[in-house]
């Protein structure tokens, strides 16, 4: 090999570092847009488990307030029924069966509605939790993938480097070898 020889290109080296650095700059980008995802969602997570959290604690007025969507319309197709049974209904005792049978209908609405989201305030946490832990492990392991894959491509160019090291070394002893051998020679020449 020729003087300064280092076991692998400047180009080569360069590269490496380059590819190193290209690496870390993605691993970095990948960790700034995950923060700004995280930070862009993270207030409609937070509302969303702050209402899950206040109907499942079964607090009544939480409970009806959550569901008055659900009561109006309730209420507004209520007295549209009765509305309609009242205008078109027979007189008597179906016409009152009738009427009452809109209100069973509208609690039944109601009370379900209720129950529903207090009984499924509980999925809606489990689900929630499992999404933020599932957003974490993807941001964390895709930063650690792009990190380990820099630190890769460094351990490589300092193998060659070092590698590079070893064959300078190599041609100094075998410079000085040759030289020694020369002055030996002289020597005997002399002598």
């Amino acid at each position: 090999m020729g003087k300064g020889a280092t076991g692998a290109s400047s180009s080569v080296t360069s590269g490496i570092q380059s590819d190193a650095d290209a690496l870390t700059s993605i691993a970095s980008q990948q960790a700034a847009q995950g923060s700004q995802l995280f930070n862009a969602s993270f207030p409609g997570f937070q509302a969303a488990e702050q209402h899950a959290q206040q109907l499942s604690s079964g607090d009544p007025y939480a409970i009806a307030q959550a569901n008055a969507p659900v009561a109006q319309q309730a209420d507004a197709a209520a007295a549209g029924a009765k509305q309609n049974i009242l205008q078109n209904g027979p007189a008597g005792g179906e016409k009152n069966l009738a009427l009452e049978q809109v209100d069973v209908n509208r609690g039944a609405t109601v009370g379900n509605a209720a129950s529903s989201s207090y009984l499924n305030s509980f999925n809606t946490l489990a689900g929630l939790g499992q999404t933020g832990i599932g957003m974490g492990q993807s941001s964390t392991s895709l930063g650690i993938s792009g990190l380990g894959a820099a630190g890769s491509q460094l351990s490589s160019l300092g193998g060659l480097q070092l590698q590079g090291q070893q064959i300078q070394a190599q041609e100094k002893g075998n410079t000085l070898g040759s030289l020694a051998s020369l002055g030996g020679d002289a020597a005997m020449l002399l002598a």
